[in-house]
């Protein structure tokens, strides 16, 4: 939760959107790869948001995204972009993780909002520049952790908050799937001049939990919404040898009350089915968890489960057309928050002091994984 100082700065940053609330948000999309297809999918289904500009310096994948916003300009150099296009309300970031800083400070300081695809950096240095850029510039900074948004991680949330299982103590999650898209953009490793996919790389990922499992420990992190002290993880390359970035890590966060958060990767699973995303929270009273589209909860008084019924209010219009399997509900809630942040100054669902701390949990369980120790909270800036 973002504190109040953060939440007066969001309300006085929206005043010019509040004032023309009756046109479209004119939005700038830089990084056109496969994330951003499912982005402009959802935003054709929002009348209030307009998509006027785009830049990516590989030609298909501008090309592709293109068709899906008729009428806007394309860029190969975003820096153009930004130079150049005086209508544009807003930026929205889906570039590789380790240009997400690079891009946000660009955009603020053309004094320009932004909403950040996750992770929010691949450095707490960088993730700080970006929370200063926005500080001076006035502008909102969004970061698009919208699995927040998913229908049973909300009522999981609205669950444990009315002490559904007694006090949190244990949790448990993994991500089980196969590996990385290999038609991602190659990055020219400086190190051995070859284009690599930009996911192999430590410099360009950051580490692959925080490429994906990301979102889940974000989630569960919200959930038990305590105070990391140390963090402890272990992974390597069984299967993929090709990379710098692991195959499958498994780590342990430690919180200030004395829980624990368990949480596992594995890339060379395709396939898991059920297995291959759990979220278990267990509690001094008993045990939460999804189940067939519910919310299963066991008592400790072993009588059977009790099932919450889980709603999605999302159009069906907006997901029927699905471009590939990220176009969600979560995606499109998000956008209407952006748009409300925007014109109404409501705090973001995800600020950047919580994806900011969310990022440094990752590093830090990459730290450990890579040096085989234990890792304190302070042993990353703050």
């Amino acid at each position: 939760m973002e504190d109040i100082s953060r939440r007066t700065f969001v309300a006085a940053s929206a005043s010019a959107l509040a004032a023309q609330s009756d046109k479209p948000i004119r939005l700038a999309i830089i990084g056109t790869g496969n994330r951003a297809y499912a982005h402009l999918a959802i935003l054709k289904s929002l009348p209030g948001y307009q998509v006027v500009a785009l830049a990516d310096p590989t030609p298909e994948n501008l090309d592709r995204a293109a068709t899906m916003a008729p009428g806007a300009k394309t860029y190969t150099d975003y820096r153009k972009l930004l130079a150049e296009r005086k209508d544009v309300d807003a930026v929205v970031v889906i570039t590789p993780s380790f240009l997400h800083a690079e891009v946000t400070v660009a955009a603020f300081g053309r004094g320009l909002p932004v909403l950040c695809e996750k992770p929010m950096a691949t450095t707490v240095e960088d993730a700080n520049r970006m929370i200063e850029a926005s500080r001076k510039s006035g502008k909102l900074l969004y970061i698009g952790f919208q699995k927040r948004l998913v229908p049973l991680t909300v009522k999981m949330k609205e669950l444990v908050a009315a002490g559904e299982i007694g006090k949190i103590e244990f949790v448990s999650g993994n991500l089980f799937r196969g590996d990385w898209n290999p038609r991602s953009w190659k990055y020219t490793n400086p190190k051995t001049g070859v284009a690599t996919n930009w996911r192999y790389l430590t410099f360009t990922e950051g580490s692959a939990l925080l490429e994906d499992g990301v979102h889940e420990i974000d989630s569960l992190n919200w959930m038990i919404d305590d105070r990391v002290v140390r963090v402890t993880a272990s992974g390597g390359n069984n299967v993929y040898k090709d990379r710098e970035t692991v195959d499958h890590v498994a780590t342990i966060i430690e919180y200030a009350s004395g829980v624990k958060l368990s949480f596992e990767l594995c890339l060379f699973a395709p396939n898991a089915g059920p297995a291959g995303r759990r979220m278990v929270l267990i509690g001094s009273e008993g045990i939460m968890y999804p189940e067939n589209g519910k919310v299963a909860i066991r008592k400790r008084d072993g009588k059977g489960a009790r099932y919450v019924d889980v709603v999605d209010d999302t159009p069906k219009s907006v997901t029927e057309n699905a471009v590939g399997s990220a176009q969600d509900s979560e995606t499109y809630k998000q956008y209407l928050l952006f748009a409300r942040s925007l014109r109404e100054g409501k705090a973001p669902l995800v600020g950047p002091d919580s994806a900011k701390a969310t990022v440094k949990i990752i590093l830090l369980a990459e730290k450990s994984l890579r040096e085989h120790r234990v890792m304190n909270w302070n042993d990353l800036p703050a």
